[in-house]
């Protein structure tokens, strides 16, 4: 008997990055993701299902991700990056003849190189979005959006850019997976109850989600912890390892604390298994990761090469004690409520196979562990809310995100506040232009539609964060006022669509080349909303 369920939800999320640099930052994040992340879980997922092992994950593709999956200058880009990286494996293969170690891990690189290849063009005819949503329509997956270029939605002084950012998603979801999406991954995890700003009432972030159809969303674990209980339905009080109701209708899940650890936390998390491939590492010549993480005491100069066995033998080891700790936990929960709990563990995609390069793998013995488990089952957040929604308490919550300090400092501290005047000015600049301009000609139009994907790309909370984190703090820097110059020269030519000399045509057109996102793109969502 199942006495309970395990809810995997991974977050995956690109920042826009193309013609806007390659490395370190820029079109190679896109690149590493899809060869160590998002292709090996394509192909771990379709073994599964050949196998007849069914899975039940969460997974959020970002619209402004989709949008670079799609894009074919980004597809053609990926194909010579992988040539690149199969030419300089085989040159290390021949560099290596004479130490069989390096050699040998040389040539797991090509076949891995070589795998993701064929497989982007024989399996998956380079449509990867094509191939996720094949998977949820064979009840492998349930695919979930997030905000349109994730933006960090508490932070909108204006409604209209947080309206934007969700119908925008749901727009482009529906473009995409030819269907509503039921789940939302909220930028940062962050929300923001109904409030009073400057004598106005704001309204909930999910009061937003539920008018675009949304049933359900996450938060850290805080979120629901420090709730406020409105109307009982069960004698659960505040747990994590259940789903809750808000006075919206909207359903909302936190992250359970225990077994996300066991993969974050810096000192107990897996990843730094002393066995595992060591990320920072390179190989002078080729690039190639040929070390393992050894000793978080030892220098770089120190690294053990890496053992593939070894490794894969610790990937076993964490897989079984991960699996021990759900079906622990949910015993205890089940026990003690006689309720069938969740144990919702949600996190960032591109962790797997990119940051930790056996991740995919240990996936893939869970999805395993679990299958074959008496007592407990892998769940979609759809289907247990369908089972188990009756059941949810009301609660009242508080702010929260999933960010350092578990609010919003991450994103606005006094280092780069500056950033929000300039988002919160330029949103309700537009209103007013588009308030102005009720049914703009052709020309108009289509300046006006790149204009709002310059606002939609300056709005992206990964600015903010970089700029915090300092990881790639002058690319942020550059990246946000890039878009920011556009916006504002675009819309200065849309005051005023009848004088051609404020922007050309070649001018627009290589504004279009680069922020190519959205084509579709809707400008009534940004308009000014009444109220």
């Amino acid at each position: 008997m199942t006495f309970g369920y395990f809810g995997l939800v991974l977050h995956g999320h690109i920042p826009w990055c193309k013609k806007s640099g390659t490395w370190p930052a820029g079109e190679e994040w896109l690149m590493e993701a899809m060869n160590e992340t998002y292709i090996p879980m394509l192909n771990i997922l379709r073994e599964l299902k050949e196998n007849g092992i069914k899975t039940a994950i969460t997974i959020n593709i970002t619209p402004i991700l989709a949008e670079q999956l799609a894009d074919e200058y980004m597809k053609q880009r990926f194909t010579e990056y992988m040539e690149n990286l199969i030419s300089r494996a085989k040159n290390d293969i021949k560099r290596f003849k004479n130490h069989q170690e390096r050699k040998l891990i040389a040539e797991y690189n090509l076949r891995n190189f070589e795998k993701v290849l064929d497989t982007f063009y024989h399996n998956y005819y380079r449509n990867l979005l094509g191939s996720f949503k094949w998977l949820q329509e064979e009840g492998m997956i349930e695919l979930i959006t997030s905000g349109v270029t994730h933006g960090f939605l508490p932070l909108f002084e204006s409604d209209s850019g947080i309206f934007s950012q969700i119908q925008l998603a749901i727009d482009n979801y529906k473009k995409y997976f030819n269907k509503e999406p039921k789940g939302i991954w909220l930028p940062e995890c962050a929300y923001r109850p109904k409030d009073y700003q400057k004598g106005k009432v704001r309204e909930s972030i999910d009061y937003w989600l539920n008018n675009s159809g949304i049933e359900y969303f996450f938060v850290d674990s805080h979120g629901i912890l420090n709730a406020e209980i409105l109307e009982h339905k069960n004698e659960i009080g505040l747990n994590t390892n259940f789903g809750y109701a808000l006075r919206s209708g909207l359903s909302v899940f936190g992250r359970n604390r225990r077994t996300s650890r066991q993969v974050w936390d810096a000192e107990i998390g897996y990843p730094g298994n002393e066995y595992y491939r060591e990320f920072h590492k390179k190989d002078n010549e080729s690039g190639l990761h040929y070390w393992r993480i050894t000793s978080k005491e030892l220098g770089k100069a120190e690294k053990q090469l890496y053992n593939i066995e070894k490794a894969e033998e610790i990937v076993k080891s964490h897989a079984n004690h991960f699996v021990s700790l759900v079906s622990e936990e949910l015993k205890q929960f089940s026990d003690k409520f006689n309720q069938r709990g969740i144990i919702i563990s949600p996190y960032d995609f591109e962790l797997y196979g990119h940051w930790w390069m056996e991740g995919i793998s240990w996936l893939k013995k869970i999805f395993g562990l679990i299958y074959n488990h008496e007592e407990l089952e892998m769940i979609t957040i759809s289907d247990y809310l369908s089972k188990f929604k009756e059941n949810f308490s009301i609660i009242k919550m508080e702010e929260s995100s999933w960010g350092e300090g578990g609010h919003f400092q991450v994103w606005k501290n006094p280092e780069h506040s500056w950033i929000w005047p300039y988002i919160n000015g330029s949103i309700k600049e537009f209103e007013n232009v588009l308030e102005d301009n009720l049914n703009p000609n052709e020309w108009g139009k289509r300046i006006l539609q790149q204009a709002a994907r310059e606002l939609l790309l300056m709005e992206g909370s990964d600015w903010p964060f970089l700029l915090y984190t300092k990881q790639a703090k002058e690319y942020a820097n550059q990246r946000f006022h890039h878009h920011h110059q556009r916006f504002n020269k675009l819309i200065w030519a849309g005051k005023d669509s009848h004088d051609k000399n404020r922007i050309s045509l070649r001018e627009l057109e290589e504004i279009e080349s680069i922020d190519s996102c959205f084509k579709e793109i809707n400008i009534n969502y940004f308009r000014k909303i009444k109220g």
